[in-house]
């Protein structure tokens, strides 16, 4: 529904956004070659790197979607949050070293390390072309539910107007701009939720059980917010342990996350980075738990019909009544830089997934199907000439994706959570990356034949099993499948898959199925460094 337009949340969001803007086409000079287009020159230290990685997290999903999840549905949306944190840990300690002494610019350079497969690069970039889209999708619900609020305008337009700002973040600066705009976002936005939290204690004497008492007061579901139960059922503990893998392992296996460890100098600095990425989500996700607590406390009876049918306004309500309501100077002020903070957060995650997909097409897809040779098999000339080939066309295929994810976004709607969008994505990546990423780089029997079959697989039970949930269900009558998130059957399926491919793989083609030599040479590259990309000189 088109909202009024607030010409003052207007100007400071066109402020930001300015501002974001003038970071990219600073960067984009930077950004010529294809080492600073996808890498960003492997210039980005350990602070910038984490603040850009927790960027991706501290993100219209969390602060719009799950401050509404919790306003709505209490304890059971904070279980997002807490796998959130968890998740960095796999990816501290299986690949976040590794993959950055491995790979160049994609998780398909990780995978093909050891074989070199076309047909490994093609299924990677399915898969993650797949899981981008979802984020896309949640990202892209929520600028214009939030960019319709405050400006008036419809909101087919506002998914326009966020969609262009996010190619032309790509388009012009690469990964450094990328990079850079999730820093600025990150900080201010950290900021902000800070000053928010304050703001809803300092109404109950900053005492934080006085927040849940009031919840419990004017919330819809009453004393049951304070309860499990109300997103995963009283007695389904498969579906709450099978949500919270989605989000605690997903993350190990989002390639817009994972490639922001080529754009460092040295793994050192990979390990580094998500320490300040664990620091500053951790104190985010309580200021969130604070803030869907009190939207439930604070904006009466009636705030079900004030935040939308998907919950996803519950922030900018909130801090419109803590600013003095509707129509007030204050509260004006507190909507516009929420709403500028937030849409400039929702456009430089949706550039960094952008930024992932065109990388894939343009490394993995494109000289697939000119039936060019592997950018590492040519002289050093000739691979210069390449990969800067390969940076022209993931301009174009940012544009491309771009297109299509406003198209997609404008035909669901905004009645949507957009976390379960998000949770989506996650059990892609979880399902068809993270086993194929983990025995890649630890079994010596695995192949190629293993990836594909695992990727595959992983990514095809994920689309099915959720066309069986209650969310995508077109059937008549209750789903099939009661799980929401059913990455406990997915996940087992795709390590399945890659064991038994690479068993298969070995038996066809013998011992060539899988290269000793350069299983060797990878772990000592993994573990060492020795022969990975190092910074370029600027």
């Amino acid at each position: 529904m088109t909202g009024d337009a607030d010409y003052l949340a207007i100007a400071i969001c066109s402020a930001v956004i300015s501002l974001t803007l003038w970071v990219t086409f600073a960067a984009s000079r930077r950004a010529k070659s294809a080492d600073g287009f996808f890498a960003a020159g492997r210039s980005i230290s350990s602070w910038q790197n984490g603040f850009a990685i927790a960027g991706e997290f501290i993100s219209a999903g969390s602060f719009l979607g799950t401050t509404g999840l919790i306003f709505s549905k209490g304890v059971d949306g904070t279980v997002i949050l807490f796998t959130s944190v968890v998740s960095f840990l796999p990816v501290l300690f299986l690949l976040a070293e590794k993959m950055r002494n491995l790979g160049k610019y994609t998780l398909a350079d990780v995978l093909v390390f050891r074989t070199e497969s076309r047909n490994v690069r093609v299924v990677v970039a399915l898969s993650t072309i797949t899981t981008g889209t979802f984020v896309l999708l949640a990202q892209l619900v929520a600028a214009g539910v939030l960019l319709e609020s405050v400006s008036g305008i419809p909101f087919w337009l506002s998914v326009i107007v966020a969609g262009s700002l996010m190619g032309i973040y790509v388009f012009v600066g690469g990964m450094l701009a990328t990079t850079w705009v999730q820093v600025i976002k990150s900080s201010i936005l950290s900021i902000l939720a800070i000053i928010v939290c304050l703001g809803i204690l300092a109404q109950f004497g900053f005492s934080f059980p006085k927040v849940l008492g009031a919840a419990t007061d004017h919330a819809a579901a009453g004393d049951a917010i304070l309860a499990p139960g109300l997103i995963f059922g009283e007695t389904s503990a498969l579906n709450l342990i099978s949500y919270s893998l989605a989000f605690a392992l997903g993350t190990a296996g989002m390639a817009h996350i994972l490639i922001r460890f080529f754009t460092v100098p040295e793994a050192r600095t990979a390990r580094r980075s998500l320490g300040w990425t664990v620091a500053l989500c951790s104190g985010f996700y309580l200021v969130v738990i604070v803030m869907g607590f009190g939207a439930a406390a604070l904006l009466g009876d009636d705030g079900a019909q004030r935040v939308g049918a998907g919950g996803n306004l519950a922030a900018p309500v909130l801090v419109t009544e803590l600013g003095g309501g509707v129509g007030t100077v204050g509260g004006s002020v507190a909507l516009a830089l929420v709403a500028a903070v937030a849409f400039a957060s929702i456009v430089a995650v949706v550039a960094g997934v952008v930024i992932s997909a065109a990388g894939t097409f343009a490394r993995d897809v494109w000289p697939t199907l000119t039936r060019k040779a592997a950018v590492e098999n040519l002289d050093d000339a000739a691979r210069v000439r390449e990969d800067e080939a390969q940076a022209r066309v993931a301009r174009i295929g940012a544009v491309a994706f771009s297109v299509i994810a406003i198209v997609l976004t404008m035909l669901i709607g905004d009645d949507t959570n957009i976390t379960y969008f998000m949770g989506m994505a996650f059990m892609v990546a979880g399902s068809a990356h993270l086993p194929a990423l983990v025995l890649s780089l630890n079994w010596r029997r695995f192949n190629s034949t293993g990836a594909v079959w695992g990727i595959l697989v992983g990514l095809v039970s994920t689309v099915v099993s959720l066309m069986f949930t209650q969310a995508l269900w077109l059937g008549e009558g209750p789903a099939p499948l009661t799980i929401q998130l059913p990455v406990i059957i997915t996940m087992p399926l795709g390590l399945a898959a890659c064991v038994i491919g690479s068993l298969v793989g070995e038996k066809r083609h013998g011992r060539g199925a899988h290269n000793d030599e350069k299983f060797a040479e990878m772990l000592v590259r993994a573990e060492t460094g020795i022969g990975a990309e190092v910074a370029g000189s600027h």
